[in-house]
């Protein structure tokens, strides 16, 4: 991998202030921010002041930010620090995760013509996330804030290397990683699980997606979402999301189902079958669907549901 980079998104991460800049720009399409037409001239346009500025402005974090971002040499190598220091422990050391990190991302490239959600390059469906986020998020200052201190990002991030080494049969470290990522960052994301490229999970506290869930490109997820199954069912069974979709805090999606594309799920709604696209569904009404008989036990009653 090469120690020199004109990556304008890096570019921008080791340049761009960490207070309130360009909101929204006009030229970003709201139906694909994830690649907005004109980006390298908005990351350079937003590049005004550096990190360095920064780490002069509040000394404390001077040794964060030079090991994060300013002593990194590419977007890449920093991303992967950024991760391993996160899933670091006293038997797995940094540098160890680092160099396994640092091999999924450069593998993952080396697959970017795979376009399907859960393929192709980890360190350019990083990029798109970061994108969406700091457009779709009016809380999101920047994307070094981001980058550094959303978790949901950074667990996302790590979603993905774990899929990476699922795909390559390497799953009793993928749930390594799934665990880490569970205790670290308050949310379940299952390796087998598939991620598009431009996805903001928002705050991310309490997400879980399973096994065999489709997540596809410039979907928003917020906290508490459940993505799981049904409880009645084997094999494929969790919930496909096509693009575009946004899943309110606390909602359930239950089951092998279709959310059409550009469909809007409200908070604490419970979907259990497929919605058509550009859909709006809101509440959550709980309704008698069944009664036991005396004795009879709540898991017969479900088993004939």
């Amino acid at each position: 991998m090469s120690l020199v980079s004109d990556d304008p998104l890096w570019e921008s991460l080791r340049q761009v202030r960490v207070v309130p800049e360009m909101r929204k720009p006009r030229f970003a399409s709201s139906r694909n921010p994830s690649v907005p037409d004109l980006r390298t001239k908005l990351f350079s346009r937003t590049s005004a002041q550096g990190a360095q500025e920064l780490a002069i402005k509040e000394p404390l974090l001077g040794g964060f930010l030079y090991s994060k971002i300013l002593n990194q040499p590419t977007f890449e190598r920093s991303l992967a620090f950024l991760l391993a220091t996160k899933l670091a422990t006293s038997t797995i050391l940094a540098s160890q995760w680092n160099d396994l990190i640092i091999d999924a991302i450069t593998t993952s490239a080396e697959e970017e013509q795979n376009r399907s959600p859960g393929a192709g390059s980890i360190a350019a469906a990083a990029r798109a996330d970061l994108e969406a986020i700091k457009y779709r998020d009016p809380a999101c200052p920047s994307y070094v804030h981001a980058f550094l201190f959303y978790k949901g990002f950074q667990g996302l991030q790590a979603q993905r290397v774990s899929r990476w080494l699922w795909g390559h049969n390497r799953k009793v470290l993928a749930c390594m990683v799934q665990s880490s990522i569970s205790e670290t960052f308050g949310m379940d994301l299952h390796p087998g699980a598939k991620f598009g490229k431009g996805i903001m999970i928002d705050h991310a506290t309490g997400i879980v997606v399973g096994e065999t869930a489709v997540v596809d490109d410039d979907c928003s997820l917020f906290h508490g979402v459940t993505l799981g199954g049904t409880g009645k069912q084997a094999g494929d069974r969790h919930p496909k999301l096509q693009k575009r979709v946004t899943v309110g805090a606390h909602a359930s999606v239950l089951g092998n189902i279709t959310i059409g594309h550009d469909t809007k799920i409200g908070a604490s709604a419970a979907i259990l079958h497929d919605l058509p696209p550009r859909s709006v569904v809101v509440g959550h009404k709980g309704i008698i669907i069944a009664k036991r008989r005396k004795g009879e036990k709540a898991s017969a009653v479900m088993s004939k549901l």
